[in-house]
């Protein structure tokens, strides 16, 4: 950066406005802005606000820090990006390509994340509150200690994702798939899973009975520490169970009282 530029940059910072954009190498910063290719490129610590990155190539680029609130980023290539720290507050992120990429305590709040690709993706300590998810891929995806607070997952492809001690207060799962993700200790409190695919899903020592079953799967669920263990032992022939007294709140998600047939 010349001296012209760091001397305005003072200036904007002591009248309390921040520059348009500022990246640790600005001929990156300049070549984005020109073709909206930047693959590999150093953007760490950029206000790009201004930009229109719709279907912009940022491969493994490095976006630690920025400043990407509100961004539209539809049908971006974010593979394998950097984005630790950034924030990508309501940000449009719809089909986004986000495979593999390090979002590690990002802020997604309220982004819309609609068919992004986030499979091997790290999500670990992110904000994704009230964030929409709905057909995301998320599989084999690390969402441990993240907020997903009334979060849009219906829909979603969950597999093998971790979910450790995230919460997912009143989120959306409907129709969401679920097989072999891990979910201890995770805060299922009325997250709605209607007809979500919970196959050999880890649910240890969660509340899931405070969670909205409805036509759900859950063979081959891991349940130690539920109220729901002891009913869906008996009900289903689940593995692992630690028999245990049922809550009547459990009993009555899989009991119905028995109609005598008129004669």
């Amino acid at each position: 950066m010349n001296l012209k530029v760091l001397a305005l940059s003072v200036i904007l910072s002591t009248l309390g406005f921040a520059p348009v954009a500022q990246a640790e190498n600005e001929s990156d910063l300049q070549r984005l802005r020109t073709t909206n290719r930047c693959p590999e490129c150093d953007l760490r610590g950029a206000n790009l606000q201004q930009f229109d990155l719709r279907g912009a190539d940022l491969f493994k680029a490095q976006l630690q820090g920025a400043n990407l609130r509100g961004v539209d980023l539809r049908s971006a290539n974010l593979n394998q990006a950097n984005l630790y720290k950034a924030d990508l507050t309501q940000a449009n992120l719809a089909a986004a390509n986000l495979f593999d990429a390090n979002l590690r305590n990002t802020i997604l709040e309220r982004a819309d994340l609609r068919e992004a690709d986030l499979s091997q993706a790290d999500l670990a300590q992110v904000n994704l509150i009230k964030a929409n998810l709905r057909d995301a891929s998320l599989v084999s995806t690390n969402l441990s200690e993240s907020y997903l607070n009334q979060a849009n997952l219906e829909n979603a492809d969950l597999r093998q994702a971790f979910l450790f001690n995230s919460d997912l207060e009143a989120a959306n799962l409907t129709r969401a798939n679920l097989l072999g993700a891990d979910l201890r200790r995770a805060n299922l409190d009325r997250a709605a899973l209607e007809s979500a695919n919970l196959t050999a899903t880890i649910l240890a020592d969660t509340n899931i009975d405070r969670a909205e079953l409805s036509q759900t799967i859950l063979k081959g669920t891991v349940l130690q520490g539920t109220d729901l263990a002891p009913v869906v032992c008996v009900v289903s022939n689940v593995v692992n169970c630690v028999i245990s007294p049922a809550s009547k709140q459990a009993e009555d998600l899989f009991f119905q009282p028995e109609i005598e047939n008129p004669r």
